[in-house]
């Protein structure tokens, strides 16, 4: 597995699944911007220095949610990959908590996410661990907010 798959994962498990359970608490679909920061991370057997030059930085994305799309719920908008496989999922008065695991390229990625939500943004942080030729952990910390309509 590698880096971009790694924040990939990330960016799918914490960002719609937070537009998501906005929707469900209220919210209209709608244009979100989520920034996705890494705070932590180690790769075994790459080069010195590499995982460290991740660290503290922000990917920023914007993701358009349709009605049709917040229909389907957040665990279908969670899966960045149709291997992914949650083995834990809860969400209840304002909290998230999951565990989802995807498998590629011969290694698995296991994620847990927790954090908060309002109708109008989300903090999560997701911790990440994977498997297979370069094992890594990485955490990291996406904040989310409505900006407007698509």
């Amino acid at each position: 597995l590698n880096v971009v798959f790694a924040i990939s994962t990330l960016v799918g498990l914490t960002a719609p699944t937070s537009i998501a359970l906005a929707q469900s608490s209220g919210v209209t679909p709608g244009q979100w911007e989520i920034a996705v920061t890494i705070d932590s991370m180690t790769m075994q057997g790459a080069p010195a220095g590499i995982a460290q030059m991740m660290v503290g930085k922000t990917t920023r994305v914007k993701h358009c949610i349709t009605p049709a799309q917040a229909a389907r719920g957040p665990q279908d908008l969670i899966r960045t990959d149709k291997s992914c496989v949650f083995s834990r999922y809860a969400m209840t008065g304002g909290k998230l908590s999951s565990e989802m695991t995807c498998k590629r390229g011969g290694g698995a990625m296991t994620t847990s996410s927790s954090g908060s939500f309002t109708a109008t943004g989300f903090t999560v942080i997701g911790r990440s661990a994977s498997t297979g030729a370069m094992p890594m952990t990485m955490t990291a910390t996406s904040v989310g907010r409505r900006i407007g309509a698509c």
